[in-house]
C-alpha cells in the first residue's frame, strides 16, 4: 500500500495538485471555484493542504488519502477551460 501511495502522490505532484492554502483563501488558485472546508476544489481536484499533513493522515488512514489522491488526479485529467463557465457580457446601460 505505501508503494502505491508513493506513486499516486507522486503523480499528483507532477499535476501540481498539492498547494497549501491560506486560512483566509475561499477560492482555487487554479480554477477559481469555491474551496470546500477542508480547501480541497471539487472542480480541479486541487489539493489545499501540505504534503506533510497527508502523510500525517496516510499512517492513520492510508485507504482514504489514497482515495482522495486517486479522485483528484481524475479530477485533474478531466478539469478543461471548457469546465468553467464563463462570465456573461456586461450589459451597456442605455
Amino acid at each position: 500500500m505505501v508503494a502505491a501511495l508513493e506513486t499516486l502522490l507522486a503523480e499528483a505532484r507532477s499535476q501540481d495538485l498539492i498547494q497549501p492554502l491560506g486560512a483566509f483563501e475561499v477560492h482555487c488558485r487554479h480554477c477559481h471555484a469555491r474551496l470546500s472546508g477542508t480547501g480541497d476544489c471539487a472542480t480541479c481536484g486541487m489539493i489545499g493542504r501540505p504534503e506533510s499533513e497527508l502523510m500525517r493522515r496516510a499512517a492513520s488512514d492510508a485507504d482514504g488519502i489514497a482515495r482522495l489522491l486517486e479522485i483528484s488526479i481524475a479530477r485533474r485529467k478531466s478539469f478543461g477551460p471548457g469546465a468553467v463557465k464563463e462570465k456573461a457580457p456586461q450589459r451597456r446601460r442605455p
